[in-house]
């Protein structure tokens, strides 16, 4: 629970850019998109 809670304060402190690049990776997680056995390096 403490690593959401840091998630969260930085969350919180980032810039809206990053949170807008935060939510599409979620929401990318959550999808589950096609290219999962890629692996991710970026």
């Amino acid at each position: 629970m403490n690593e959401f809670k840091r998630c969260m304060r930085v969350f919180s402190h980032s810039p809206f850019k990053v949170r807008l690049m935060l939510i599409s990776m979620l929401c990318e997680m959550i999808n589950g998109k096609p290219e999962q056995d890629k692996p991710s390096s970026h």
